[in-house]
């Protein structure tokens, strides 16, 4: 397995993994967090570049712990980050698509998703393409030998759509590709928005068939032998997505406090019992909203607008997505 020459200075530094990361944060008063970039060709399924998000989990993660975004040090990996978390020099990694194998390897654990990116196809406004079945006989391109590849074989073949394929070794060959229009896209969606945004003048010229092949869920990963840690994590993302479904959001923390509906009253201090249980002050929800903004903030500000990106599967549970959060209890 490739390692990124950060990747080998933190593992030639790293101390023994810590018994208590919980604790070890409190502390230290510090926070080592990594994100993951996704260089193309670095791996053989490449999501989006969506370090941003990330990096917005982490500074999350930093405030509930210590009230401080800045007490987080964020560190972005071009891909595999897994042995540097395993090491104790990390004590979060942002970015990872869960994997059973990885996980035992490096004894780790997932926390809850944070972005659902799932394969799609990205198609000409020109080409009058609708649906899937429009597909037929194409030209499809995709990354070859690859996750995105084979499911694509797959589910074509099993709804009886004959098309032809146009296989890259790189990205940014079949980057090339899409942008004159010499085949339909086929990928992970985050990937292929990122590739859109890149065609700048043309970026409008192309949208996403409503399909999706397949789903990879973005999570964080922790050492799986920290589940007080692990909780923490999840019950700070299911608060920013709490936040977003009561309207929460990050100009608005103050006045929100001051609502007497119990599930705003829960999320903004009046749940001691999950703030006696992690050691937190009593208003820490309330302090990671006001830091970073809701969850429905944050994706606009990483993903959404960036890469003019829907909110799809990514939208709240109430809204047809998947997003809901765990009570506040």
């Amino acid at each position: 397995m490739r390692l990124p020459l950060l990747a080998l200075v933190l593992l030639a530094l790293a101390p023994a993994a810590r018994a208590d990361t919980l604790a070890d944060i409190k502390s230290s008063r510090h926070f080592e967090c990594g994100t993951v970039q996704n260089v193309d060709d670095w791996g053989d399924e490449t999501h989006g570049d969506l370090s941003e998000l990330g990096a917005d989990i982490c500074r999350a993660v930093a405030v509930a712990a210590l009230g401080d975004a800045a007490a987080a040090t964020i560190h972005a990996f071009p891909g595999e980050p897994e042995a540097v978390l395993a090491s104790g020099q990390l004590q979060l990694v942002v970015g990872l698509t869960p994997s059973a194998a990885v996980a035992m390897k490096y004894k780790l654990a997932y926390a809850r998703p944070v972005f659902y990116d799932s394969q799609r196809f990205l198609v000409s406004k020109q080409s009058e393409l609708a649906k899937l079945t429009d597909l037929r006989d194409q030209v499809i391109c995709a990354k070859d030998m690859t996750p995105a590849e084979r499911t694509l074989r797959d589910e074509l073949t099993a709804r009886g759509v004959a098309y032809g394929l146009q296989a890259h070794s790189e990205q940014g060959e079949m980057d090339a590709a899409m942008a004159v229009n010499r085949c339909v896209g086929a990928a992970l969606e985050s990937r292929l928005a990122q590739s859109r945004a890149e065609f700048h003048a043309h970026t409008d010229d192309f949208v996403f068939l409503p399909e999706r092949l397949s789903l990879a869920p973005v999570v964080p990963a922790y050492r799986a032998s920290e589940p007080a840690f692990g909780m923490l994590v999840d019950w700070t993302i299911s608060a920013l997505i709490e936040a977003e479904a009561l309207g929460v959001t990050q100009a608005h923390v103050a006045e929100a406090a001051k609502r007497e509906d119990m599930r705003a009253t829960q999320l903004l201090g009046g749940d001691f019992a999950t703030a006696a249980a992690f050691g937190l002050s009593h208003d820490w929800a309330a302090k990671v909203i006001a830091a970073t903004g809701n969850y429905g903030e944050i994706f606009a500000r990483d993903a959404g607008e960036p890469y003019k990106l829907d909110r799809g599967l990514n939208a709240l549970w109430t809204q047809g997505g998947l997003m809901a959060p765990a009570p506040m209890q």
